[in-house]
C-alpha cells in the first residue's frame, strides 16, 4: 500500500512573491533527494512543487521540505567506450567498487574511530547502574533506580544531545574551557576518557568533508563512480584506467564494498587497498594494445568539476 503526502502549510500564492520563489532554481526530474519524510527522486516539478517518489508512495512537497539533492551523473562517452570494451567484472556482483584520493581514505578512517566510541558511548550509559563505585560519581538520571535498560538510554540520548550540539556549532559552549569533557565524565563516568576529545574528533571530520567536497579530482571520482552504478555493474580495469586519467597524479585508494549476511540484516565489510600513483602504470600497461591517437576518435574523459 502506498500513501500521498502533501506539504500544504501555505498557499501557493503568497510564496510567488517571496524572495525564495525568486531565487529557486527547480531541480531536474530523476534527481535523488532527502526530504523531510526521507530520501526519494524527484518524478516532476509543477509551479514550486516538486512530485517526489519515497519509498513509501508519493509526496507533492514545497521547495522547503527538500533538504538537499545529487543531481544525475554526468554521461561520458569515454566511460561508455571503455566498459563496452572491458570483459572485467568484480566476482560479487553485489559488490561497490570506488577509486579515491587520501582524503577519502581518511575520511573512512575518521569514520571508524567514531562509531567505535558511539559504541563506547552506549555501552556505559547501560553498564553505570551495575557499578556501584559510580553511583555517587555520575549525575543521576530519572528513573535512575527503575529498569535498567530505560535509565541507559536516557543516560545515552543525554550523550548523544552533546554530540548534535558540537555539530551545530557547540551551542552553549559545550566545547570550550574542558565543559565538554567535564559533561562528559558527569554522564559516563571514567571509563568514558576516550570520548573526551570527541569534539576534535568531530571537527576533523567536518574538515575532511568539506576539502572532499572543493577537491576537483575526487568530484570527477564520484562521478566515474555513479557512471558505473548506473550502468549496473562495475568494470574493474575500465574503472582503474579512467580513475588513472582523473587523479593528476595524485595518492589512490581503492575501496570495495562488499555486503555480507543477507539473512541477518545490511552488514557489510570495507576492504582498502593503497594504489599509490597510478596515472604512469595505466599508461605504460595500455600503450601496447591501444590504437594510435589519429585513429581515437572517442570523447576524452571529464577531468574536471564544471563551472557553477
Amino acid at each position: 500500500m502506498t500513501e500521498t503526502v502533501r506539504d500544504d502549510e501555505h498557499d501557493c500564492d503568497d510564496d510567488r512573491d517571496s524572495p525564495t520563489h525568486m531565487d529557486h532554481h527547480p531541480l531536474p526530474a530523476g534527481s535523488t533527494v532527502t526530504t523531510i519524510y526521507g530520501e526519494g527522486r524527484i518524478m516532476s516539478c509543477r509551479t514550486d512543487i516538486y512530485v517526489v517518489k519515497l519509498a513509501f508512495g508519493t509526496a507533492y512537497l514545497r521547495p522547503s521540505a527538500v533538504l538537499c539533492s545529487v543531481l544525475a551523473a554526468e554521461k561520458s562517452a569515454y566511460t561508455t567506450q571503455r566498459m563496452d570494451d572491458d570483459n572485467t567484472k568484480l566476482d560479487r556482483p553485489n559488490d561497490k567498487l570506488m577509486i579515491g584520493t587520501q582524503s577519502l581514505y581518511l575520511f573512512f578512517r575518521l569514520h571508524q574511530i567514531l562509531c567505535r566510541r558511539i559504541g563506547i558511548a552506549r555501552k556505559l550509559a547501560f553498564e553505570v547502574k551495575n557499578d556501584p563505585s559510580l553511583q555517587t560519581l555520575v549525575e543521576q538520571m530519572p528513573g535512575q533506580y527503575g529498569s535498567g535498560a530505560a535509565a541507559g538510554k536516557r543516560r545515552y540520548d543525554a550523550f548523544l544531545s552533546l554530540v548534535y550540539a558540537l555539530l551545530d556549532g557547540g551551542t552553549g559552549g559545550a566545547a570550550e574551557g574542558g565543559k565538554f569533557e567535564d559533561r562528559v565524565r558527569s554522564l559516563l563516568g571514567h571509563g568514558g576518557y576516550e570520548l573526551a576529545t570527541m569534539d576534535k574528533l568531530i571537527s576533523h571530520i567536518l574538515k575532511n568533508i568539506q576539502s572532499m567536497a572543493n577537491d576537483d579530482t575526487m568530484w570527477s571520482l564520484v562521478q566515474l563512480f555513479r557512471r558505473h552504478l548506473d550502468a549496473g555493474g562495475f568494470k574493474p580495469e575500465a574503472f582503474r584506467h579512467e580513475a588513472a586519467y582523473l587523479s593528476d597524479g595524485e595518492h589512490m585508494y581503492a575501496f570495495q564494498l562488499c555486503p555480507i549476511h543477507k539473512d541477518r540484516g545490511d552488514k557489510s565489510v570495507l576492504y582498502v587497498e593503497n594504489l599509490g600513483v597510478i596515472v604512469g602504470s595505466e599508461e605504460e600497461d595500455s600503450l601496447p594494445s591501444d590504437p594510435p591517437v589519429e585513429e581515437t576518435k572517442t570523447e576524452e574523459p571529464i577531468s574536471k568539476r564544471q563551472k557553477r
